[in-house]
């Protein structure tokens, strides 16, 4: 299991944009984030706040690091085309 205060290496974010990368795979990404509450306003629920939290570090995964913000279907795919900054930061 790896630990979520670890950000992953430039392999398996390589190995997480090659699943999402297809048309199927980023209208399924879209799905995801939107059911875990990336683009819109979530409860203090502690559930809540995990989920969205989890998209987030997903979209970061996908992001290299940095995450540069657009429409949805632009931005998923301009987190995909980012290139992998060393020691990606979340």
């Amino acid at each position: 299991m790896h630990r979520l205060d670890t950000f992953p290496d430039e392999t398996l974010i390589g190995q997480y944009r090659t699943v999402f990368s297809s048309r199927s795979g980023l209208d399924v990404l879209g799905h995801m984030l939107w059911d875990l509450g990336v683009f819109q306003q979530i409860s203090d629920g502690a559930e809540d706040v995990a989920l969205k939290n989890y998209g987030l570090r997903l979209v970061s995964i996908l992001a290299g690091g940095e995450v540069a913000a657009g429409s949805l279907h632009a931005f998923l795919e301009a987190a995909m085309r980012q290139p992998v900054s060393r020691g990606g930061t979340e």
